[in-house]
């Protein structure tokens, strides 16, 4: 009788025990709000103030530079009788568990393993760069980026109509999740794509043009509460158009602590070198969609998925202003992937993740011991090797690659 309740209960134990330590974890760095840079002189203020104005006042007259979903939760936050910190850090936490349950929901799909996707699924939810983010820095990276996730698996599942939705809900809520575009640009140009590995039983599912009007539509809608609370139309939707001038305005130069080619002595030339870098990235995306197109029979869901991976890590190499946590949902969909799809990609995976605890380590905890030039050499020589990766895979699709 014993052995049979373990059989049946001991997997779904530990799994709880994940959640249960994944929060014991969170609830001990929560209160250090003194490692973050931006806590005190930004968040805790913000949601300060929207206490002394009311909510309706305080959208009027919104603080910072996030779009309106963002700028509702901080004025959300300051209706709780408790510090700033507890609401913010404990926001990312609910949706960390909601990605998590989505990437089980994608690699089930995928792979048809349940126990294996939902250990992985748990397994996520204690990545460094998960839980510094949102326990220790109050960031919201996890918030943008549970939608994204749901408008991956419905994008492989072919609920085009969905995944534009929840896409469109993410977008409104950082403007970060711009570098997972391409993918929908390049399946509306291969006429979408197949729905199995196995193409003699797979159906192709055609996405429409109509489905990209719902990213307007709804970053329209998710201005309407700073609109009606009289923030107005220009100072209201021109937001994101706000925070890519940052770059110049606020001095960022050409990236922030993110391991990519500019740490090479490029950082200072932005006023020359940003024009150059995002025409540099249209030709390169244009190129691939040019490649994706020619070979557009490869791709089935594991191919779309690593394309979705590829394409958002190649913005990230090219992008300037690129921050140290923009990589978030990238890497929070590389690192599952490669264990469980493409198991040449473990070693990038985990360099990349390394990179990344360095990043965090620098800006968190001021460690002295990294230097970003080196750390850029790996993180570039990670993505170098992806790429190489990706090129064979499309030219043969995962199915016939072994992995």
């Amino acid at each position: 009788m014993k052995k049979k309740l373990l059989d049946k209960y001991l997997f779904w134990i530990v799994l709880g025990l994940f959640i249960i330590a994944a929060f014991i974890i969170r609830l001990k760095l929560a209160p250090n709000t003194e490692l973050s840079p931006d806590y005190d002189s930004y968040y805790r203020e913000w949601v300060e103030f929207y206490r002394a104005n009311g909510i309706v006042k305080g959208l009027e007259n919104a603080p910072g530079d996030y779009y309106v979903p963002f700028n509702v939760i901080y004025a959300l936050c300051s209706l709780l009788p408790v510090e700033p910190w507890v609401p913010l850090s404990m926001i990312p936490f609910v949706c960390e568990l909601v990605s998590a349950f989505f990437i089980c929901k994608i690699f089930f799909l995928l792979t048809g393993k349940k126990e294996t996707s939902l250990f992985i699924g748990g397994v996520t939810l204690f990545l460094p760069f998960v839980v510094f983010n949102g326990a220790l820095w109050k960031q919201v990276d996890a918030v943008y980026t549970c939608f994204l996730i749901i408008s991956l698996y419905e994008l492989l599942r072919q609920k085009y109509r969905a995944a534009f939705i929840w896409y469109a809900v993410s977008f409104a809520f950082k403007l970060q999740s711009i570098i997972f575009l391409p993918v929908l640009v390049i399946l509306y140009l291969t006429d979408g794509f197949l729905s199995e590995t196995n193409e003699a039983s797979s159906e192709k599912k055609k996405l429409s043009i109509i489905n990209f009007f719902w990213i307007p539509v709804v970053y329209l809608i998710a201005g309407l509460p700073e609109v009606l609370a009289g923030h107005g139309l220009k100072a209201t939707y021109f937001a994101y158009l706000g925070q890519t001038g940052e770059l110049q305005s606020e001095g960022y130069g050409m990236v922030s602590y993110f391991p990519n080619i500019y740490n090479w002595g490029l950082d200072p030339y932005d006023e020359i070198l940003t024009v150059p870098a995002v025409l540099t990235l249209l030709v390169v995306l244009a190129v691939l969609a040019l490649f994706c197109y020619r070979k557009k029979e490869s791709l089935d869901r594991n191919t779309v998925l690593y394309l979705a991976i590829f394409l958002a890590w190649t913005c990230l190499m090219l992008l300037p202003g690129m921050h140290e946590r923009y990589d978030y949902a990238m890497l929070l969909l590389l690192t599952p992937f490669a264990v469980m799809i493409r198991k040449k990609l473990i070693v990038p995976m985990v360099v990349a993740n390394l990179c990344s605890l360095a990043t965090y380590s620098i800006t968190l905890f001021h460690t002295d011991i990294f230097d970003m030039k080196v750390v850029s050499i790996f993180y570039v020589a990670a993505y170098i090797y992806t790429a190489i990766d990706f090129v064979r895979v499309i030219n043969g699709g995962i199915s016939k690659v072994e992995a």
